[in-house]
């Protein structure tokens, strides 16, 4: 079972830019199309979610590294869709098609860390981009 993060419960809607915080998940199985409501409320539940699910493939453009090590260790094949604006049904083409990069932890690192989250000594966090 495929599984893709969504912004809207529609099938025409467009990949999320949250993992852990989507409102819902596609849930794709011989073609069809689930829409599941995400009541999960931390991208490493939301992997727990989508393993007692039985997926076995996650499309997704954005996640943090313990969701991503928690989704490889349950066998969960995690591919990258670099286009954030595209629609469901575009994204599994792209994926039938050998399209979409699957990662593993080199390639999560080279997509994914760019960004560094640091506390500082008011304990809020800070952003601070590497380029």
């Amino acid at each position: 079972m495929i599984a893709i993060p969504i912004k809207i419960k529609k099938e025409t809607c467009s990949v999320s830019t949250l993992f852990g915080k989507a409102k819902y998940f596609a849930l794709i199985n011989n073609n069809i199309i689930e829409i599941v409501k995400n009541e999960q409320t931390s991208g490493k539940a939301v992997a727990a979610w989508l393993k007692s699910k039985n997926v076995n493939i996650l499309i997704t453009s954005h996640m943090r590294e313990k969701p991503f090590s928690s989704l490889l260790n349950d066998n969960i094949q995690v591919y990258l869709a670099k286009d954030k604006e595209v629609e469901i049904n575009k994204i599994l083409l792209q994926y039938a098609d050998g399209e979409l990069p699957i990662l593993d932890k080199e390639s999560f690192n080279l997509y994914f860390k760019k960004y560094s989250f640091k506390r500082n000594s008011n304990s809020k966090i800070a952003h601070k981009a590497h380029y």
